[in-house]
């Protein structure tokens, strides 16, 4: 009879017992990132028979008496990884998958008053988390195959061909004051600040930049960076179009198309996928399907 069981461990202990785990089990990252909101970093380790089969980053937050594992804003996904025992057939890692996803639900129902966890595109059997009393919502990102021919609209053409003509030079350089002036300038004039103070952002920045965890990209005019955005690198043979900005001026002239458009091509030769981090709301949406990004579904987790 297979037993399952979870606990909870430190990222370093994660990362020791399964090396191929993805970027966002990373110490590196999940420590800046716990230190930026004041919380606890930990993994959920799932075990099959005392084997480690599914892992599942957390951060906790406690309100007194309520304990909450959630996805901090700058944290897209808590992703369920799994590990299969070697020679597992399709059919039973489908099985694998629906205890691990059923166990790992159990024990977020009963440690956690309130849970909201993003998991990823790729875990879309969400059977077992539902049969262990959680609820999902769907939510979209757009994906990037960056070896398939990509299919751009003509009005993003147009707003390409006008963003060349204005002579723009890309370049990727670690400017994170420039970088963070443009984005913050673009959700204020949103009416919508951004969730971070900019000191707080500036520290988990520079932590992930010595790490080589992300690299910035820009797009130049007349040598003032206009445009700019943050990448994650992970060692999935997938990047993450993680944050970014543009100045207003530079928006019209189509500098953000450009920025999207150039960095498809850089990455081609080194990812496979570009997760562009986003699909719910209807403006970014609409210029990411044009660049002939795929809508993807993932869920959220909720309690």
């Amino acid at each position: 009879m297979n037993n399952y069981t979870c606990k909870l461990i430190s990222p370093e202990q994660a990362i020791s017992l399964q090396p191929q785990l993805p970027f966002w089990f990373d110490p590196q990252w999940m420590y800046p990132v716990a230190e930026l909101y004041n919380l606890p970093a930990k993994v959920l380790l799932c075990s099959r028979n005392d084997n480690p089969v599914g892992w599942m980053p957390l951060y906790e937050k406690k309100f007194i008496t309520l304990k909450k594992a959630y996805n901090p804003t700058l944290v897209y996904y808590s992703p369920l990884f799994f590990s299969y025992p070697e020679r597992a057939q399709q059919g039973r890692e489908l099985m694998l998958e629906f205890e691990i996803c059923k166990a790992v639900g159990a024990f977020l129902t009963k440690n956690y008053q309130r849970v909201s966890l993003n998991l990823m595109p790729q875990n879309l059997d969400i059977r077992g988390f539902k049969e262990a009393g959680l609820k999902t919502v769907p939510l979209y990102t757009f994906g990037v195959d960056l070896h398939a021919k990509t299919e751009i609209h003509k009005h993003e053409l147009t707003t390409l061909r006008k963003a060349e003509k204005q002579q723009y030079d890309y370049v990727c350089s670690y400017e994170p004051d420039v970088f963070m002036t443009l984005l913050y300038g673009m959700y204020n004039r949103k009416n919508h600040p951004f969730p971070i103070p900019r000191e707080g952002l500036g520290h988990l920045l520079e932590k992930l930049h010595i790490a080589g965890l992300i690299e910035q990209y820009n797009v130049v005019d007349k040598g003032s960076i206009v445009s700019s955005i943050q990448i994650i690198k992970d060692n999935s043979k997938t990047a993450y179009a993680w944050l970014s900005g543009t100045a207003p001026e530079a928006l019209k002239n189509g500098a953000g198309v450009f920025l999207l458009w150039k960095l498809f091509e850089v990455l081609r030769n080194r990812y496979e996928k570009l997760d562009l981090c986003g699909g719910n709301s209807k403006g970014p949406s609409r210029v990411k399907a044009a660049l002939g990004a795929d809508l993807q579904l993932f869920f959220q987790l909720m309690k």
